[in-house]
Formats: structure tokens, C-alpha cells, sequence
């Protein structure tokens, strides 16, 4: 780690100023790799801009909107290839109102004596387009023209139209990649090494060459990786925004946004948070080469904060886990997603490994749980499964009849669901000992559910008719299912997981004398199966009027649906038994200031009561912000026991 004598060594991706950038950081003691990303191209072969031109002299729109002080000295320098410079000021003066999104195109319009009708207050990003035309009553019905920087932006075109706008975008000039890439190829080289401590954007474009150039090169997951231990700095909102949008976020931002204050907050802050993302990166790294040559294996997992929970003991830390933590939200679950369809992801030992010890260190949490998928029990069995795309899971031909259930076979892991076992081994073969491994499966209820109504269903009506009138049926289906989920989970503990998970996401479909009846006596019986000595999380979507049926179906922690008031559970569950969750999924699409509060009463609800693992009350949904599913992280990890 770098000493107060070593300088930094900053990578700048500043392209037009690239030499003046590298001079201001080179006077503050600061090594710079310079290396441009982007050439401009303007736009001067380009019959939008003076159709454009045209509208705008016959007065076609209300307002226009200038997003960069590039884009605006392009606009009219280009349009002085027709036109006189007194004519095309004359008409911006006279047949439009001006918008200027911050002080750079607010420079350009004061040079040239245009009035601004409206200014975008800090930070000046869209959203501050947006307030302040609704301030000033100017979105509805009105024919809005964007001049736009390089990048198209959607979103504000979007939330434009959503509110009533007419939108008219132009692109004045675009950005390509340099002539020369050796520059960019060596600082990418020195990122994927390690060796520089700061990145400097200064435009929201350089990420998206970047990206293209590492993925070009295969080396996306990689470049992810190193990012984790190199800080980031931005010139300003827009930048850190459209980093955002990569799921890069910038541990510095520059204010003012200008290049002179960026290089300043490098100089002063640049170590600190080169040093902080480092020692992060150092804590959450759980990758190893073989985790059977750290000595001391077994200790080491058995005094994890997760392992304490699971065996009630008493913490100094909460352990946090997150259900579907390798999932659609997570940049790096999609660029790996590339390689194959989900079936893939599930069957295939190293993509499966990949993703998820990834999301562990992504995340910083105490406990991985191996990628699978709770179907592929009944493709072992004999059943058709397929994954479409905004579909989910289809199972055929359901499961309805007596001679139905002759259509299935006994499953035996081993033999028929190969992959299991070699992914679970050889991801707990990469995987720090100080990071448990949990393996799961569903539970016979939720399982023969999906079975018989053939995939997802609302209300669950072929299910509930079997249970009630074909109970002969129903018994001899969860007879075959418990066995062989019994034999799932004991080959996935065989293989190398501390912990297994029960799933019984569709159980809240049930009144509690159905599931007393029809379900509970099953799901004793598959949680008697499971090795003894095995730590046994019992996941559903019980209400608080039934967790004493969770309670009695088995499970040495009971991990709680987001509905149940924890207060509630605290007093139902005795305290032999571990509690999980129970955050409600939705509230992390708020900013970490709107859902902490939250996390903390849960947290101060609970106390110091042994036993208990932070958890959402179901899986992280697709579209969660990652940054908000870090902070939630981070937050847990801080909080005093």
C-alpha cells in the first residue's frame, strides 16, 4: 500500500485537454498515465442540423436546450458553413427560448450575448432540467430541441415525454475512439495489474469506450475485478451518473466540476480513498487458489459471524447474506450471462463458481450460496424445463394425474445432476474458509407446485385441487419429492456446503390447516433426512399468524418473509432457534437515506439476540441499484452489536 513519500499514480482518460491535465497533476507531486479514450467527430455532413436550423428560423419550438458547451460552439460553427454568424445568433436570440443545463454552455451563451431563459441549478444534471421547467410551468405541450453531447440521453428524453413534452433531439457531433490506442491499452494493462490508484473521468463518454475496448478484449470481468481496489474520481454528477450506469461509482466527485478542482481533490484526497478502496477490496477478497492449503480450515469456518448464527452463539458482528445475491441486478452476473442462458449459468461448474464467489466479493458478505436453481430437481426426475426470457421456468406436461406420476423416476444427484457436486467443490475450492458456502433446494411443497401447475401460476388452483381431490395423488408426489431433495441437499453438504436452505417461496398461497395438513408433515420429513450436525435454514412465506407451523416444520434458523413484523417474530420464535431477514426487497430501489432508517429499527429491534442473520425477506429484485445493495452492506457491517 502506497507510503505518504510514493506518489500516486493517477490514470486521466481527458482527451481535448489531455496534456494541460497532466501538467496540473504533475505539479502536485502526482504521477499521470495519460490516456486519451476519445476523439471528436463533428457532425458537419449532418442534414439533421439544418433541418433543425430551418425549424428553428420558422419558430417550431418553444425551447432549446443546450446540454454542453461543446455541443452549443459546435451548433454554431457548424451552421456557419451556410449561414453568416449574426444571422444564426440573431435567430437563437429571437425564435427560441434557451435552456442551459450547466456553467459551460451558460459561458458559451454569455460570449455570444444569447439570454438564457432558464439555468439548471446545481448539480445540473437532468433531473435539474426537468424541476426547473415545471417551476416555471415549460414541459407540457411544448416542443422541446435538445442539443446533445455525444451521448444520447434517454432517460431525460423519456421523463420529458412522460411529463408532456414534444422532444426534438440533435446531435451536433459524437465521439469515436482515438487514432491511437496504445495509450488506452496500457492504461488498461496497469489497471488489471494494479498499479494505479485513481482513475480520472472527465466526461461521461470515456467509460463507454473504455468498456468497448475491454470487452473487446474479453476482459471485462477482469477490469470489474481491479476496480474493486482502485478509486474512482469524476468531474462532476453527470460523469459519476453515467458511471453509474456501468456500475462504477465514484469515490471522489469534483466541486466546482471543473478540471483545476478535480485535480485538487485528487492532491488532498486522492491517497485516503486510493487507501480505503484498496483495504475494502483486501477484506472482501475471498478468491483463493486452494482453500485446503489454509491452515486451520475448520476453525476458521466454524467462528465465521455467519456459523455463529446458524449455531446460536453469540456475535460480535451480524452476519449478512442476501437471497439471489448472484442475480440480473449485478454487472458482472450479466456480462457472465453472456457466455450461456441461465440453464447454462446453473449446469455449467465454472460459470456457476464464477458468479458466485463473485457476488461475495462484490458485495463484502459473510456467506456464499452456491448458483442453482431449485427446478433442476424435476428435470432429474423426467420432466421438461426450460427458462424463456420475461417468463421464468416452464415445466412439462404438468403433473396432474396418477398416471402422470409415472412419467417420473427417482433422482440420484450424482448420476443425474453431475454438475452439482463440482461446482459446490470447486467453488468451496476458491473460496476462503472464513466464507461458509450454503447449498439449497426447494421445499416439496413449493417444488411439486411449480410440477403440477407447469411453471409460475397466481392462484395456484391445480395445486390446491389435487391436495383436495386427489389427496392419494398429492401423497404419492410428495413421497417422491422428499427423497429426492433429501439426496439433493446431503450431496451439495457431501460436496463442501456448511449450510443448506430450504425454499418454500409459495407456501403463503396456503391457509395454515392446508398447510398442516397437505405440506408440513413433508417438510419435517425431508429436514429429518438432512445430515445431522448440518445448519438448517427454513425459508417461506409464512404470515406472523403461522410461524409457529415454520417453527414446527423444522429448521435450526427460520429465515422471515418482509410481511412478518420482526418485533412479532422475535416474541413467536423461541430463542433456541435462529432468525433470518427480513428487509422488504423493494424498499432498496429508495436511496440509502430513505431505506437505512428501516435497517436500522430491524437491527435495533433484534438487539443483541444470538442467532440472527441479516437478510432480505425474499430475493433482491431484478433492477435493484447495486450501489444501495452495497451500502445496505456496509451499513450491517458498521452497526454496533
Amino acid at each position: 500500500m502506497k507510503n505518504q513519500n510514493t506518489p500516486l499514480t493517477v490514470i486521466s482518460f481527458e482527451s481535448r485537454m489531455a496534456l494541460p491535465m497532466q501538467r496540473l497533476l504533475e505539479k502536485k507531486g502526482i504521477h499521470c498515465i495519460s490516456a486519451p479514450t476519445m476523439k471528436e467527430v463533428p457532425l458537419e455532413e449532418n442534414p439533421r442540423l439544418f433541418e433543425f436550423y430551418e425549424k428553428l428560423k420558422n419558430g417550431e419550438f418553444d425551447g432549446i436546450i443546450f446540454m454542453t458547451g461543446v455541443a452549443t460552439r459546435t451548433l454554431i460553427k457548424t451552421l456557419e458553413q451556410k449561414f453568416s454568424k449574426d444571422e444564426i445568433l440573431e435567430t437563437l436570440r429571437n425564435k427560441s427560448k434557451i435552456i442551459v443545463r450547466g456553467p459551460k454552455p451558460t459561458a458559451v451563451c454569455n460570449r455570444n450575448n444569447l439570454p438564457i431563459f432558464l439555468t439548471a441549478p446545481e448539480p445540473n444534471t437532468w433531473r435539474e432540467i426537468i424541476s426547473v421547467l415545471e417551476n416555471h410551468d415549460f414541459i407540457k405541450s411544448k416542443k422541446l430541441a435538445i442539443v446533445e453531447y455525444g451521448i444520447s440521453n434517454t432517460d431525460f428524453i423519456n421523463q420529458l415525454q412522460k411529463k408532456g413534452a414534444e422532444t426534438h433531439p440533435l446531435q451536433v457531433y459524437q465521439w469515436a475512439m482515438p487514432d491511437d490506442l496504445e495509450p488506452l491499452n496500457t492504461a488498461i494493462a496497469t489497471i488489471l495489474t494494479g498499479k494505479a490508484d485513481l482513475l480520472a473521468f472527465t466526461s461521461a463518454k470515456q467509460i463507454e469506450n473504455i468498456m468497448t475496448l475491454v470487452k473487446e478484449k474479453n476482459l471485462e470481468g477482469a477490469f470489474r475485478r481491479a476496480l474493486y481496489s482502485t478509486a474512482i474520481t469524476s468531474i462532476g454528477p453527470v460523469t459519476s451518473e453515467h458511471l453509474s450506469t456501468h456500475q462504477f461509482f465514484p469515490d471522489l466527485e469534483a466541486k466546482p466540476h471543473k478540471m483545476e478542482a478535480l485535480v485538487e481533490l485528487m492532491a488532498k484526497k486522492g491517497l485516503s480513498a486510493s487507501r480505503q478502496k484498496k483495504k475494502k477490496a483486501v477484506l472482501n477478497l475471498v478468491y483463493v487458489k486452494d482453500s485446503q492449503q489454509i491452515t486451520e480450515t475448520k476453525d476458521i469456518m466454524e467462528d465465521s459471524p455467519f456459523m455463529r448464527a446458524c449455531r446460536i452463539k453469540a456475535n460480535s458482528q451480524i452476519p449478512v447474506w442476501l437471497m439471489r445475491q448472484a442475480g440480473r441486478y449485478m454487472a458482472e452476473y450479466q456480462s457472465v450471462r453472456k457466455k450461456g442462458g441461465f440453464k447454462d449459468l446453473c449446469t455449467n461448474p465454472d460459470l456457476a463458481t464464477e458468479v458466485t464467489i463473485t457476488a461475495v466479493e462484490r458485495l463484502g458478505l459473510d456467506a456464499a450460496i452456491i448458483f442453482s436453481d431449485i427446478l433442476l430437481v424435476c428435470e432429474a426426475m423426467g420432466m421438461r424445463l426450460t427458462y424463456e426470457e420475461n417468463h421464468g421456468p416452464i415445466l412439462g406436461p404438468p403433473i396432474r394425474t396418477m398416471d402422470d406420476l409415472k412419467r417420473l423416476r427417482p433422482s440420484h444427484t450424482a448420476t443425474d445432476m453431475p454438475f452439482v457436486a463440482k461446482a459446490i467443490s470447486q467453488t468451496r475450492k476458491h473460496l476462503h474458509p472464513c466464507i461458509p458456502l450454503i447449498g439449497f433446494s426447494g421445499a416439496p411443497f413449493t417444488v411439486a407446485a411449480y410440477m403440477i401447475e407447469g411453471g409460475a401460476s397466481k392462484n395456484f388452483i391445480a395445486t390446491k385441487q389435487m391436495m383436495h381431490s386427489e389427496p392419494s395423488v398429492w401423497k404419492k408426489l410428495m413421497n417422491l419429492l422428499v427423497p429426492a431433495l433429501a439426496d439433493l441437499l446431503n450431496t451439495q453438504i457431501a460436496a463442501g456446503c456448511q449450510v443448506v436452505q430450504i425454499f418454500d417461496s409459495w407456501v403463503g398461497q396456503l391457509n395454515s390447516q392446508d398447510y398442516e395438513t397437505f405440506v408440513m408433515p413433508y417438510t419435517q420429513k425431508l429436514v429429518r433426512k438432512i445430515k445431522k450436525g448440518t445448519p438448517v435454514i427454513h425459508f417461506g412465506s409464512f404470515n406472523a399468524s403461522s410461524l409457529h407451523l415454520q417453527q414446527k416444520a423444522g429448521g435450526d434458523v427460520l429465515s422471515i418473509d418482509w410481511r412478518v413484523d420482526i418485533k412479532q417474530a422475535l416474541q413467536i420464535i423461541p430463542k433456541r432457534k435462529g432468525i433470518q431477514g427480513n428487509l422488504d426487497p423493494t424498499l432498496l430501489f429508495n436511496k440509502p437515506k430513505a431505506f437505512l432508517p428501516g435497517v436500522k429499527k430491524l437491527l435495533q429491534a433484534v438487539g443483541k439476540r444470538p442467532g440472527y442473520i441479516f437478510n432480505l425477506g425474499h430475493g433482491i429484485l431484478p433492477g435493484t441499484p447495486v450501489d444501495h445493495v452495497m451500502a445496505l452492506v456496509d451499513y450491517v457491517h458498521e452497526w454496533k452489536m
